[in-house]
């Protein structure tokens, strides 16, 4: 069958399970107050009795009372988990960036969400409530969690294959840092990038737009973030996080060789889970002090390197390679 049409079939059907789902979410949200708690019970009931058969009937309805919003919350959490699942495959058929794939599906089941706590509002003895609808988007975001994860092993296990097929390539190479300074040392590397198969991974800012002309399509960018603003920052990051495994996916690098700072962080960490070698080199404008990027990553590092020999007193495994500049 022609991969295109193939591709068109699963998403019509990924997209009839999702309408499926979001029926199947509807309707117990037009349970009546009374029914869905009979619900909710008889489901604990279940559980409890599933792990402790020998239980009383007392004792079965303490616990019951006890334990019947979690059960509640976490349903909420694995039904929303489902529909993100399916969001985020669905998204993956089509061919827009891995930020608008994510973005979408969020916004898709926080959207859906909302409009399921405000039907509630007008059942009988249910009410909407703000609390439930990030937790049913947060149940989503691991859905689509589960699918980045389960995209990048299989775009791993194929990138083994293909490099075990092709042992005389070049090794790949994965270069990333902050904009800014961390960019400007990453740069004085240049030299090496034409004896790998290389790729460039920063933020995104105006200035560095004018670099990417000379590097073309082997240059890639992140969102650019600042401290200043602590909760935009804290969302930027977060979408670095899913724009970094999917560059990962993407590039499938055997190392990685950063100067820092936080955009890096996510990249080593992905890096270091599926086998990448990680190189990272401390910043030159610390001298005595290690910075908050170097003591995250110095864990992971097969190689850490100073630039200055006082920092053997913060990094004691660390190998003073000299002046970057």
């Amino acid at each position: 069958m022609n991969k295109k049409i193939l591709k068109h079939i699963i998403r019509y059907i990924l997209m009839i399970l999702i309408v499926l789902l979001c029926i199947r979410i509807f309707n117990l949200s037009a349970q009546n107050g009374d029914k869905s708690s009979d619900t909710s019970h008889n489901t604990t009931k279940k559980i409890i009795v599933l792990f402790d058969k020998d239980i009383n009937n007392n004792e079965l309805e303490n616990k019951v009372l006890h334990y019947d919003s979690v059960v509640r919350k976490t349903a909420h959490c694995a039904i929303y988990a489902v529909l993100g699942f399916l969001l985020m495959c669905t998204m993956i058929t089509y061919k827009n960036s891995i930020l608008r794939k994510i973005s979408f599906s969020i916004l898709y089941a926080f959207l859906y969400a909302c409009s399921d706590e405000w039907h509630q509002v007008f059942v009988p003895g249910r009410s909407g409530k703000v609390t439930d609808i990030f937790i049913d988007t947060f149940g989503a975001l691991i859905g689509i969690i589960i699918v980045l994860f389960i995209f990048i092993i299989v775009r791993k296990i194929m990138s083994k294959k293909k490099n075990t097929d092709n042992k005389g390539n070049k090794s790949k190479v994965l270069f990333i840092a902050s904009t800014g300074g961390h960019l400007n040392e990453l740069l004085q590397l240049k030299p090496l990038f034409s004896k790998y198969e290389y790729n460039i991974i920063t933020e995104k800012t105006e200035v560095d737009k004018s670099i990417k002309e000379q590097y073309g399509s082997k240059m890639k960018f992140l969102i650019y973030g600042t401290k200043k603003y602590p909760i935009r920052y804290l969302f930027k990051f977060i979408a670095n996080c899913f724009i970094s495994l999917f560059y990962y996916m993407r590039f499938g690098p055997d190392i990685i060789v950063t100067t820092g700072t936080h955009t890096a962080v996510p990249m080593c960490y992905i890096g270091k889970m599926f086998g990448s070698k990680i190189i990272y080199i401390e910043t030159f404008a610390n001298r005595t002090t290690g910075t908050l990027t170097g003591k995250i990553i110095y864990p992971i590092a097969d190689t850490f390197v100073i630039q200055w020999e006082e920092l053997k007193s913060v990094y004691s495994k660390a190998k003073y390679w000299g002046w970057i500049y």
